[in-house]
């Protein structure tokens, strides 16, 4: 009997190590997906965009928050800048005007709410409540395929003991 509760404490060890394994394998493609979502949209925008949007209101607690996203230098040595419009609440709450480079000083100028020189972060960018949803079906049908796995393992070593119990021999 001492043997079959060693070989079980091995497997549930073995199990939890894949489980913890595939947990994290599924987070990291979560992660990778949501990262080539994030760079095919981004890219899109940046290259195909025709106009960007401006807008504030007279208080100054609303309106366009710009990321200026580095795309090269002019002829001048200059970094120039595409600007890439975030109006919260708007039906097209991105807009950008690829064609239209700007540089620091440009961007630093814009009548916005805030200018910020770096590319918006994934959250905000391309992360929508659908992806939450996919992210925890997609992770809890990992968890679920393991739990179903340790419920089985379970019933076969419960079938092993009760056989050793009844007849004294172990069959694997």
């Amino acid at each position: 009997m001492d043997f079959i509760k060693r070989m079980k404490k091995r497997e549930f060890i073995e199990m939890t190590l894949k489980t913890i394994c595939a947990l994290l394998a599924s987070f990291l493609a979560i992660i990778l997906m949501e990262g080539m979502i994030y760079s095919i949209q981004l890219n899109a925008l940046v290259k195909n965009g025709s106009n960007a949007i401006y807008m504030i209101n007279s208080d100054r607690t609303e309106g366009t928050i710009a990321y200026c996203i580095e795309r090269g230098e002019n002829e001048d040595g200059e970094t120039l800048y595409v600007v890439v419009a975030y109006n919260e609440g708007m039906d097209n709450e991105w807009s950008a005007a690829s064609k239209d480079l700007k540089t620091r000083e440009e961007c630093e100028e814009l009548n916005v709410l805030d200018v910020v020189f770096h590319a918006p972060n994934a959250f905000i960018f391309s992360i929508t409540p659908v992806h939450y949803v996919v992210m925890v079906v997609f992770v809890l049908l990992v968890a679920g395929f393991f739990v179903y796995r340790f419920i089985v393992l379970n019933k076969s070593y419960k079938a092993i003991e009760d056989n050793f119990k009844k007849t004294g021999v172990i069959e694997l």
